[in-house]
């Protein structure tokens, strides 16, 4: 009958597994994987979105950003969405034939997924952002992105002023924003 012997055994680790090693190789890992989330999360949605516009009459701000869209960050804890998930709804407040259609445009431009321009019941002087509940970081960021005044970005009142049609926010177009339309 034949047998086979194992080899001897050694207290001794075999050759590549040391204990260290597999330290460094966890830590290189993890500090990896920081960066590449890090780079990911870079993707210029949310507030930072803003950055790459110019807004008039911003007081107190550096490398573009809008102190109201820092403000909601802060407040809210929550960044905002990117543009492509919010539905934005333009109602044309001013009596500014064509502003509440530019404006859509604009945004649509921008990213943002728009419903068909419509009218308000009833004219207002100063625009305001109407969000539904949950997305009041993303209208303070579209508010600063159109260049609405201080204190846009109101509660959506019940009922709304217009029918949402599904939309997350409301821009009730005044005759401030309106009036600079081409």
């Amino acid at each position: 009958m034949q047998t086979t012997e194992r080899p001897p055994t050694s207290s001794r680790p075999p050759r590549g597994s040391s204990p260290v090693r597999g330290v460094v190789l966890v830590a290189v890992a993890v500090v990896i994987g920081f960066f590449v989330l890090r780079a990911l999360d870079d993707t210029g949605a949310g507030p930072s979105a803003v950055d790459t516009t110019e807004t008039e009459g911003t007081e107190g701000t550096e490398g573009g950003e809008t102190a109201s869209s820092e403000a909601t960050t802060e407040t809210t804890g929550t960044p905002a969405r990117s543009p492509t998930e919010v539905v934005v709804l333009v109602a044309n407040a001013s009596g500014v034939q064509g502003a509440a259609g530019q404006q859509t445009e604009t945004l649509q431009a921008g990213g943002y997924q728009v419903l068909p321009a419509a009218n308000a019941p009833d004219q207002v002087e100063t625009t305001q952002v109407l969000p539904v509940e949950g997305y009041e970081a993303e209208a303070a960021v579209l508010a600063a992105l159109i260049g609405a005044p201080e204190g846009a970005v109101q509660a959506m009142p019940d009922p709304p002023p217009v029918d949402l049609a599904g939309a997350n926010l409301l821009v009730l177009l005044g005759t401030d924003l309106a009036d600079g339309q081409p």
